[in-house]
């Protein structure tokens, strides 16, 4: 079900500004849609995919092995997100009111509940649960791993509307090597770094020529059901940290429902406080996930047959 790309690719180069893929790890695979990449210590990405309720993990130090269900049938809690830190695996449960941290056989180590529902998780270079939460004024809470709850900070924007404001808090989160982490809002096109304290390091806009327009949510009571209509755009797709301490954007710039379906092609590389480094278009595909590690760029496709390439890190 995985295949490894041909001898052709391994000694293939990156050229100015394009990027080519030097392996296909992975492809195919009995999977839905993949929603998250995360690679851990020993050269190991773990896919998150909520549709199936599983995790599949794939060696990737070891080309053509068989991918595997970590878990069997599925994960203790439908899971929405995941984070890796050295001694486990962490999935954010029961829409976003359960961590709950797992062993490399799926078996449950420790769990407990959020304080406020979260919108994604992250375990520091420290050990500590960050979640990004969708009400309260602030937007994260940060917990020990026994769900002791230690501080809380990060500056929420506001739109005049709690759901407005919920949904558009939502984003991707990259730990740094000093228990800080860097955020992405999905809308606007913004990142910012925190330290470890909540102190805000740096704020700033990624690159890009191209123009975001304003969001427009809206929700409706249907037989005792509210449904939310976002529309919006996402510049920030992706991003990651790679080891020499730069951030690697995927970007797009669509309507979110097309960002997410189509993937994107550009990568944008800046420093931590968001000075250009370099723009780089992938050949071959598009890509709606990525992660960086152990030397390499790792791309994920999630659509129209699922593809994990890697890359020289440009």
């Amino acid at each position: 079900m995985f295949s490894r790309g041909g001898a052709d690719l391994a000694t293939a180069q990156s050229q100015a500004g394009r990027l080519r893929s030097l392996a296909t790890i992975a492809g195919s695979g009995p999977y839905s849609f993949p929603s998250k990449a995360v690679l851990d210590r020993s050269g190991n990405i773990y896919l998150l995919d909520p549709g199936l309720s599983n995790i599949f993990v794939v060696n990737v130090a070891k080309p053509g092995s068989e991918p595997r269900a970590l878990c069997s049938p599925r994960t203790p809690s439908p899971a929405s997100d995941i984070s890796i830190d050295g001694g486990g695996i962490w999935i954010l449960g029961a829409r976003g009111s359960k961590v709950v941290r797992l062993d490399n056989r799926c078996q449950v180590q420790r769990s407990f509940a959020t304080q406020r529902p979260g919108l994604s998780l992250q375990v520091n270079s420290v050990g500590e649960v960050i979640l990004l939460t969708g009400a309260g004024t602030t937007l994260f809470d940060v917990y020990d791993q026994n769900g002791e709850l230690l501080r809380t900070f990060g500056q929420r924007l506001s739109y005049g509307d709690p759901i407005a404001d919920a949904v558009l808090s939502d984003g991707r989160i990259v730990s740094d090597r000093m228990g800080g982490f860097y955020f992405s809002f999905d809308y606007p096109p913004l990142v910012r770094h925190y330290g470890r304290d909540g102190k805000l390091l740096a704020e700033f806009r990624p690159a890009s020529d191209i123009y975001i327009g304003r969001p427009n949510i809206t929700s409706q009571q249907e037989g005792g059901r509210l449904t939310v209509r976002p529309n919006y755009q996402v510049l920030v797709l992706d991003l990651t940290l790679d080891e020499r301490g730069r951030l690697i954007f995927l970007l797009s710039g669509k309507s979110r429902p097309q960002a997410v379906s189509e993937g994107s092609q550009n990568l944008l590389v800046t420093n931590g406080v968001g000075k250009v480094l370099r723009k780089v278009t992938i050949e071959d595909t598009f890509f709606h996930r990525l992660v960086a590690g152990h030397g390499a760029l790792y791309l994920l496709r999630n659509r129209d047959g699922l593809r994990l390439d890697k890359y020289a890190l440009p």
